[in-house]
């Protein structure tokens, strides 16, 4: 009959230690839906692509956390969307933007919405 003797450090290592298998694991997923991520969201100025990040860590309870984030003003509405609403310069300001192909001024848009990108949990059900 065989006996086994768990290892601490051992198994400290391969369920919390960096460059253990699940850490491994996790890392891979968490660039992956990183990448993921990144692919699905519009690309028109850039800023919400770039703002997309990841990071793996060891949390305090010391499971391996895996986070994608994206850290733009705009995240949030791109991934729930928006309903219709009115858009409005600055007191003396003219907004310029290009619609239809074309460069266009104005004080006041009404946008109508947006549908939504769910780019982060999309992306984490692909990886998962």
């Amino acid at each position: 009959m065989a006996k086994f003797t768990p290892d601490p450090a051992g198994m400290k290592y391969v369920l919390r230690g960096e460059g253990g298998p699940v850490w491994n694991d996790i890392q891979k997923r968490t660039r992956r839906a990183n990448t993921f991520a990144k692919a699905q969201v519009g690309k028109d100025t850039r800023e919400l692509y770039r703002s997309i990040s990841y990071r793996v860590s060891v949390g305090s309870r010391g499971g391996v956390t895996g986070v994608v984030t994206a850290n733009n003003k705009i995240a949030i509405m791109h991934h729930k969307g928006t309903k219709p609403h009115i858009i409005m310069s600055n007191k003396n300001s003219t907004m310029r933007f290009k619609s239809r192909g074309k460069i266009v001024y104005a004080k006041v848009v009404r946008h109508p919405g947006t549908k939504p990108n769910r780019f982060l949990t999309d992306s984490l059900r692909k990886v998962v």
